[in-house]
Parts: structure tokens; sequence; C-alpha cells
């Protein structure tokens, strides 16, 4: 798989198409429709002490006024609209043919809009995985993409699949657009190139989802696994989320893989977001399947397939 170059590399110049056609399915949802801008940080003290100048800029937004977070001069405001343009030319380019008919966005904000989701399936790149058991699951190819606006994480565009079975998601491979601050600008040229690469990476992915559904493992090595990756608490609850797996999948390898995107796309009883009244919950599930995508590609997992 090729490399691609580390944002902190890319031009100073950002380099959005200044005309873009879009594609139907990339139509922008209301959701994620609004506009960013920044100001400089203005404060009250004292009430009625007058405003002092502060560190920084707010970015906020310009339909709710709502402050999503305080940045550094340097920092870049990435427009939702501006993302999806791009992201619209890369897949006209590179998308196979009718890759984008029926395609599906489900949109999704946390804390008032300073971090916004778009999680595109695409039906048409779906492929059946036969599990031990000998029923069967779909796999839909899946674009992630993850803007911010609070200097909290890079916009990011990641590759994927979703299970039909359950729903469960899960990240094959990601690329950074902007560094953490967003001070760096993004080629459209190395936009189109992972683009291009992650339908590969898909073909490549099923073909190892298909081993791991046949790949036998004890529930002392699932617990094992489990309990040297995670806190005590969590790998109970992770081994208890397998036993519910291996019934439906088998006791396989796939079945903790699917224990594993369980929690990471669901926000159940078992494996609850905490409710701070800053509608987290996408930002937290997202930040879960970052989390388990490393898991993946770790010796620890690699182990597991060899045992």
């Amino acid at each position: 798989m090729p490399s691609f170059p580390s944002v902190y590399a890319m031009p100073k110049v950002i380099q959005f198409p200044a005309q873009v056609s879009a594609a139907p399915v990339l139509t922008m949802p209301e959701e994620l429709d609004y506009l960013v801008k920044s100001a400089p940080n203005d404060f009250e003290p004292i009430k009625g002490a007058g405003h002092v100048r502060g560190m920084g800029f707010c970015n906020f937004r310009t339909d709710t006024e709502e402050p999503l977070g305080t940045v550094k001069e340097r920092y870049q405001v990435v427009q939702n609209a501006d993302l999806f343009e791009s992201l619209a030319s890369a897949l006209e380019e590179a998308a196979p043919a009718r890759a984008l008919e029926g395609a599906k966005i489900k949109p999704a904000t946390s804390y008032q809009g300073a971090q916004a989701f778009a999680d595109i399936a695409f039906p048409r790149l779906t492929e059946d995985l036969i599990q031990a058991r000998g029923n069967s699951t779909a796999l839909t190819f899946r674009l992630l993409l993850w803007n911010s606006f609070d200097g909290s994480s890079p916009v990011q565009l990641a590759a994927g699949a979703i299970d039909g079975f359950c729903s469960n998601g899960m990240i094959f491979g990601s690329y950074d657009l902007f560094g953490k601050r967003h001070t760096k600008g993004f080629s459209q040229i190395d936009l189109k190139n992972f683009v291009c690469t992650s339908f590969i990476m898909f073909q490549d992915k099923i073909a190892q989802l298909r081993r791991e559904t046949f790949a036998p493992i004890e529930l002392t090595q699932a617990e094992d696994f489990l309990k040297k990756n995670f806190s005590e608490r969590r790998a109970a609850q992770l081994l208890e989320r397998f036993a519910v797996e291996a019934q439906e999948r088998g006791a396989t390898v796939w079945a903790l893989r699917s224990a594993l995107t369980y929690y990471a796309s669901h926000n159940s009883s078992q494996f609850s977001v905490r409710n701070t009244g800053q509608d987290s919950a996408a930002a937290v599930l997202y930040g879960r399947e970052n989390e388990i995508a490393s898991l993946f590609s770790s010796r620890d997992w690699r182990d597991l397939m060899a045992a």
C-alpha cells in the first residue's frame, strides 16, 4: 500500500479547487451546513468594568453564535462545505463505476458543532462474509470525514466498513488532511490518491477478514488480549460481549473483532457514553473507533491470527 506524506510536509497554501461539481451523494447534510468564523478573544472579567483582549481567537458558528473553541491566530478554519466539495471531486475522479449510486450520509456533531462528522456508506460496494457457524453478514464500504473547530483534532478522512448484521463500524486506514492546529494546507492530489487507495484497501481487508471468520480462538486467549490492552473493568465488559458475539459468529478472531467494533459503535447500556450535557456521544464513539483501529494493526492482534 502506498504511503502518504505527513500533513506537516504539505504546502502552506490550501489547495481547494476553485470550482467543484459536487456529486449528488455528497449534498451537504443540513446538520453540517453551518459557517464558522474567528474573532479575537474578548471577555469581561468584572461585569461593568469593560472588556479585555484575551489570548488567541475564538471560533464561533455564525448561525447560532455558539463559541466552539479558542485557538491561536495561525489556526486555519476549514469549512465543512469546502471539505465536502473537495471529497466530492476526489470521488468523481477515483471511485469505481457506479460506486456512488445509493450512497448514504449519516451526519453528526458534538459540542454544539465544534466537531462534525459525516459517515458515508456505499451500498454498491458490499461484500458478503460467511461466518464460522455458516451464517453470513455483509460488509459495506464507508468513508468517515471528521472536521473540528476547537483545535482538539486533525481534519481526518478514514476508510473502513460497516457490518450489516449489527451496524458495527470499523476503520481500516486514515489520512490527516490538516494537522491538529490546522496550520497547514493539503493537496487535492493526495486526497484523491487516498480515496483511490481506499477502494483497494477495502478489498484487501475483506480477504483478511475472511481468514478471521474461521480463525479459532480460546476464551483464555481473548481474555489475555483484552486484559493486556484495556483496563480490568473494560476488559471484563468486552469479554462478556465476545461471548455474545461467539454464539452467533463462532468462537473466532472475527467474533473478538465484532465485540470491539460493537463497543466502538454503540452507546449501549453495556458501553454507555457518559452524558456531560455537551452532546459528546458522536465524538466519543468515533474516538473509540480510532482507538480500536490501532489495536487491529498491532502485534498483539497479529499474534492471535498466528496462534
